[in-house]
């Protein structure tokens, strides 16, 4: 290795670490950010963040009277398991879906959006997508604390398995906050990414199985949609902790963590590399 490969292979080490530790000492920033994001949502309404826990439990039983009882759709997915409702089904699968989807279609205009904050030199703009991503996964989480308490209250019980939802949480943070800061670089650039994003995300709901069971497609053409789709990894595992006692299949958990860290790695390294052009971009 060359003098010069090892330096920029130096810097680049040294960059990232100076980035992790800016992060660690604005934790008390990235709180105060988070909070305020959430409690914009709620700000002005009588209930204010009470709605925060309303609002799942409005979603849950929309959910569980058009799926489950207008329309009719109940299945059994255990043997000698009750009839599953579809309603809790579908909704399960939207909570971590959702929090990939907003992620990725807001974190394009993250450098944009706080135009003002990228400008001072001051501000550690490195926080602006980590903001987002904690965010959006803190906003789902909220609703995935409702699912299980309506799951008590209906009699479907609390599984042993949800000391493996913390775990879950931290493995799809990872992959959220990859997605932002790269999306966070990709949108400073080219601002129109964003309308692509979104019927992307679009398109991605009706290819993984969250209105649809997975052995729709097992032995199919379309079984690829599902193994190498890794939001149907994240709707799965958290079906299977919440909903069916059942740990994540250990060897997707495996090569979803290492496609995570990855994905966290690259889109940090692009950031980084790239945050100084931000300015002159917005």
């Amino acid at each position: 290795m060359s003098a010069s490969a090892s330096k920029a292979k130096q810097g680049s080490f040294g960059a990232a670490s100076r980035v992790l530790s800016t992060i660690y000492d604005q934790r008390w920033l990235i709180w105060y950010f988070v909070q305020r994001d959430l409690s914009k949502t709620y700000r002005g309404s009588f209930l204010g963040f009470a709605w925060a826990f309303l609002g799942p439990l409005v979603m849950i039983s929309l959910y569980t009277l058009v799926f489950s009882e207008l329309v009719g759709l109940r299945f059994r997915e255990l043997e000698g398991n009750e009839t599953l409702n579809y309603g809790l089904y579908i909704y399960c699968g939207v909570m971590p879906f959702s929090a990939v989807s907003e992620c990725l279609t807001q974190s394009t205009n993250t450098i944009r959006r706080n135009s003002t904050l990228v400008q001072k030199m001051i501000f550690p703009i490195e926080v602006l997508p980590l903001i987002m991503a904690v965010t959006s996964m803190a906003d789902k989480l909220l609703g995935l604390g409702v699912l299980v308490v309506v799951l008590a209250v209906l009699g479907y019980g609390i599984h042993w398995t949800l000391v493996l939802l913390p775990v879950l949480v931290v493995i799809q943070l990872l992959f959220v906050m990859g997605l932002s800061y790269l999306f966070s670089v990709v949108g400073a650039y080219l601002p129109d990414v964003r309308e692509t994003l979104r019927a992307f995300v679009r398109a991605m709901f009706f290819v993984t199985p969250i209105i649809w069971t997975v052995d729709r497609v097992e032995g199919t053409k379309w079984e690829p949609v599902v193994d190498y789709n890794p939001l149907a990894y994240l709707v799965g595992a958290y079906r299977d902790v919440i909903i069916y006692g059942d740990p994540p299949d250990g060897t997707a958990t495996f090569w979803f963590t290492l496609l995570a860290v990855g994905l966290f790695v690259a889109g940090l390294a692009c950031f980084v590399r790239l945050k100084k052009n931000f300015a002159d971009l917005v």
